[in-house]
C-alpha cells in the first residue's frame, strides 16, 4: 500500500493525529467540525474512522496524553468522561 516506510510513518501518524482530535472533540463536546455532529460522528468522519482504527490501548493511551494535557493548562472539565455515566 506504501511505496517507502516514510510514507507508511506519515499515515500513522496521520492517524494518530485525527485519533487525538476525536478525544478532544469529545472533552469539549463541540460539534466535529468534519461531520458537524455532537458526541457521536457520522459513519463517513474521518476522525471516527481514525479513532476505529486504535487498539484500545492506544484509545486509552490518547486520551490519557490529552487529558494530562488539559490538566497541566488548567483545564480541570478534562476529568469528566462525557461517555461514562
Amino acid at each position: 500500500m506504501f511505496e517507502t516506510e516514510e510514507q507508511k510513518e506519515r499515515a500513522e501518524q496521520i492517524v494518530m493525529l485525527l485519533a487525538k482530535l476525536y478525544v478532544l472533540l469529545e472533552l469539549s463536546l463541540d460539534t466535529c467540525a468534519v461531520c458537524h455532529k455532537a458526541l457521536n460522528h457520522d459513519d463517513e468522519c474521518p476522525l471516527l474512522l481514525a479513532w476505529s482504527l486504535l487498539t484500545p490501548e492506544q484509545q486509552h493511551e490518547a486520551r490519557t496524553a490529552l487529558r494530562t494535557l488539559a490538566l497541566s493548562i488548567g483545564n480541570d472539565d478534562a476529568l469528566t468522561d462525557p461517555l461514562v455515566h
